[in-house]
């Protein structure tokens, strides 16, 4: 009888082990709720945020600033209020953005505004000032590319514009509307 008491007492242990790890897993283990939380709460929050990128040389490319910014850990994300953006170039001059809200991509390629963006290049020799207005626009900062793929108006000195979707080259200085283009042109009477 003492063999079978001596043979029952390790696995009694085992199963004590066992049972023992396996609450610590629990207790340790953060619930899934909680988990989700964390992923979808904001990791940090800047107010009045401001921003400059510059080329190697030190030039500055653009400008970025918000009322407010919120960056995610979990997507990488960062979501901002009020942003204003603006590109900076002696070639083609300044592009100014605003819009109610944007979203960052995590490598940093996209800006996404959205609400009621307006978008105002600078006059340069020759060309008076131009804004643009759509819903929703997609700000490519490193390719010097703008796209808006719903309704814009546009309006300089000169002209008054509608169009279904846009895109605007800043380093070639060109506008690809597509859409119901719709174009009226202003004379300039001296």
């Amino acid at each position: 009888m003492s063999a079978r008491g001596s043979l029952w007492l390790p696995l009694v242990v085992l199963l004590l082990l066992a049972g023992l790890s396996f609450w610590i897993e629990r207790v340790v283990q953060a619930p899934a709720d909680i988990r989700q939380t964390t992923q979808s709460s904001p990791e940090g929050i800047m107010e009045n945020f401001e921003a400059l990128r510059t080329d190697q040389a030190g030039h500055p490319q653009y400008r970025l600033s918000a009322k407010r910014l919120k960056h995610y850990t979990g997507t990488k994300r960062t979501e901002m209020e009020s942003p204003h953006f603006v590109q900076l170039s002696a070639q083609t001059g300044e592009i100014d953005t605003t819009a109610r809200q944007a979203t960052v991509s995590p490598d940093g390629d996209e800006v996404d505004f959205q609400g009621d963006v307006v978008v105002v290049r600078a006059a340069r020799p020759g060309q008076s000032v131009m804004t643009l207005r759509t819903a929703r626009l997609l700000a490519y900062p490193n390719r010097d590319l703008l796209r808006a793929p719903g309704t814009i108006t546009v309006h300089d000195d000169t002209l008054d514009l509608r169009a279904g979707a846009m895109e605007y080259r800043a380093n070639q200085r060109t506008i690809e509307l597509t859409g119901r283009v719709k174009a009226r042109y202003i004379s300039r009477r001296s």
